[in-house]
């Protein structure tokens, strides 16, 4: 698990940690509950999982599944990717492993 400082990443994205972000209200968060996570005291893996999901064969929506922990409790955390989100798992030398489900648009 890689701990990171979030005021690293206030300047990156402005003052909107207080993103809380719950899989029972919410399907997928965005980058700002993820560095609202952050700021909460849970570590990232160092590897996150990224999905594709196409729409009528032309249209892809792409997901990072981030683990994070804290206190011994695991969470999935599905981001839907963005600018901001790329340059995070850059900056941070997260590996990223492609699920090749639903990877190909549908013929």
């Amino acid at each position: 698990m890689m701990n990171q400082n979030q005021v690293n990443f206030h300047v990156q994205y402005q003052d909107i940690t207080s993103q809380h972000w719950s899989f029972s209200s919410e399907r997928f968060a965005g980058g700002d509950h993820l560095l609202t996570a952050l700021s909460r005291g849970w570590e990232i893996d160092e590897t996150v999982h990224l999905k594709r999901h196409w729409f009528a064969g032309m249209r892809c929506i792409e997901i990072f599944h981030f683990r994070i922990e804290r206190d011994g409790k695991t969470v999935d955390m599905p981001v839907v990717s963005n600018p901001y989100v790329y340059r995070f798992i850059k900056t941070h030398d997260i590996d990223i492993i492609e699920d090749d489900t639903n990877n190909e648009p549908a013929q």
